[in-house]
């Protein structure tokens, strides 16, 4: 989906299940937008949307109408460009959204369904993202995309956008451990991965010094650049010795070093591509929500 607007909808399964269905409301009509209707129906059901994302916490009438009257303005200016979302990208949306919480389409629709959410009220606002989403694209991304390469141009000729990097050849240690390790067997296997990088041999000796040790991997050799790892990473790999290991860190794994196995100097602009990438992003969504102000300032509203 666009990164204009994600929609943040993260639900806990479990507690949409253990909840009993919204009372239906009464059909009227709640505002009116440029002379289309927004039935209370439909603000019930964004408002159950907006509280189903803030955990029952938020959301407000008025929250809900200022929402269904930005997707009517986004998705009649998007179809007066020709532009709509694909049904099928809605679905696969929608499917993906399930799928962060464990469900199949249907088991989660139920679950929704039971907090007053239909599906459709979902895939109705997803789908006037996508339609807002390739509308604004359509309009902006050229012209952003222009002032990104004047913008590289005249770093270059400024010298700022320096190409250079460190490649580094990596491979990771991971002292395994059990996924409901106690608080005690963590601090006992971080003291054993402590007190092992100190005789770590060095990248070609990694596998048979972790066929010597109790549930230690190696895996394969990786190539990075000092660009592509981020700067917080790089840094730490800038201070490791060659054939030396980074001090173990929790993941999901169990404790994980690195060791860095070779470093050069390399030319390599993904770090200036990454932030031009960003900030292009962030020029787009600008761009978006100056579009729709001045859809919302030209727009005849009425609330009733």
């Amino acid at each position: 989906m666009s990164r204009l607007r994600l929609v943040p909808f993260a639900l806990a399964a479990a507690a949409a299940l253990l909840v009993h269905p919204a009372p239906a409301a009464a059909q009227s009509i709640a505002v009116v937008v440029n002379g289309q209707p927004i039935l209370s129906s439909e603000v019930q059901a964004r408002l159950a949307l907006l509280r189903l994302q803030s955990g029952g916490k938020g959301g407000t009438v008025q929250a809900a109408q200022d929402e269904l009257i930005d997707e009517k303005l986004k998705v009649t200016e998007a179809t007066r460009y020709g532009m709509a979302a694909n049904p099928a990208q809605v679905d696969a949306a929608f499917a993906s959204i399930a799928q962060r919480t464990k469900l199949t389409p249907e088991q989660f629709a139920k679950a929704i369904g039971q907090r007053g959410v239909s599906a459709q009220t979902l895939k109705s606002r997803i789908g006037a993202e996508m339609a807002w989403a390739l509308l604004v694209r359509r309009k902006y991304a050229g012209q952003i995309a222009s002032n990104d390469r004047n913008a590289a141009a005249s770093a270059a000729n400024a010298g700022q956008a320096s190409n250079k990097a460190v490649q580094y050849t990596l491979r990771q240690v991971v002292f395994v451990l059990p996924k409901k390790a106690t608080d005690a067997q963590a601090t006992q296997r971080r003291a054993e991965a402590v007190a092992a990088r100190g005789r770590f041999p060095g990248c070609d000796g990694a596998v048979a010094f972790a066929a010597a040790l109790r549930d230690v991997a190696v895996k394969e050799p990786v190539v990075r650049s000092s660009g592509a790892l981020g700067k917080d990473l790089a840094d730490i790999l800038s201070k490791v010795k060659i054939g030396g290991l980074t001090d173990p860190q929790r993941t999901d794994d169990g404790f994980e070093m690195i060791a860095v196995c070779e470093r050069k100097d390399i030319a390599d602009d993904s770090a200036f591509r990454a932030q031009s990438e960003d900030d292009g992003g962030k020029q787009l969504q600008a761009k978006a929500e100056q579009y729709l102000a001045q859809l919302r300032s030209r727009a005849i509203i009425e609330r009733r």
